[in-house]
C-alpha cells in the first residue's frame, strides 16, 4: 500500500469519526498518523520539489505579503 493511498484512507477515517462524534484524544492519534504518512509520503516521493519550483509570469507564493 503506497503512503499515498494510506494518507486517503487515515483521512476518511478521520472524518467519519469526527461525523460520529469520537472523542478529542482519539481524533487526535488519527490525525497525528495522517501527519506521519504525510512526512513519508514528501520524503519518499521528493515533496520540496514543488516547492522549489520556479514561478511563471503571474504567479505568486501565498507566504509573500501581498
Amino acid at each position: 500500500m503506497s503512503e499515498k493511498d494510506k494518507i486517503e484512507i487515515a483521512r476518511n477515517i478521520l472524518n467519519n469519526a469526527a461525523k460520529i462524534n469520537i472523542s478529542k484524544g482519539i481524533l487526535l492519534k488519527i490525525s497525528q498518523k495522517i501527519d506521519k504518512y504525510i512526512v513519508e509520503y514528501y520524503r519518499k516521493c521528493g515533496g520540496m520539489k514543488q516547492i522549489n519550483k520556479k514561478k511563471s509570469y503571474g504567479d505568486f507564493d501565498e507566504r509573500e505579503n501581498v
